[in-house]
């Protein structure tokens, strides 16, 4: 079973199609910002690799709250 996790996507910090960019550039990213976990997520009709900041997990409740799969996570 994926995991889900639930971001606002307007905290979404880079957008790309292509997944090994996404990775990439979660990792550059990453290593600007030393404390923060980054995770690689994909919405369920979504075409895009999403990035975030771990930290900007939203309750599923929230408003603007919307599923991603977890495809990685950036330590």
């Amino acid at each position: 079973m994926p995991t889900r996790i639930f971001f606002n996507p307007a905290d979404s910090i880079a957008n790309v199609h292509d997944y090994d960019e996404a990775v990439r550039q979660g990792q550059i990213f990453r290593e600007k910002q030393i404390d923060d976990e980054l995770v690689i997520a994909k919405g369920p009709h979504d075409e895009e690799y999403a990035i975030f900041y771990a930290k900007d997990t939203k309750p599923a409740d929230h408003e603007a709250a919307q599923p991603y799969q977890v495809k990685k996570r950036l330590n």
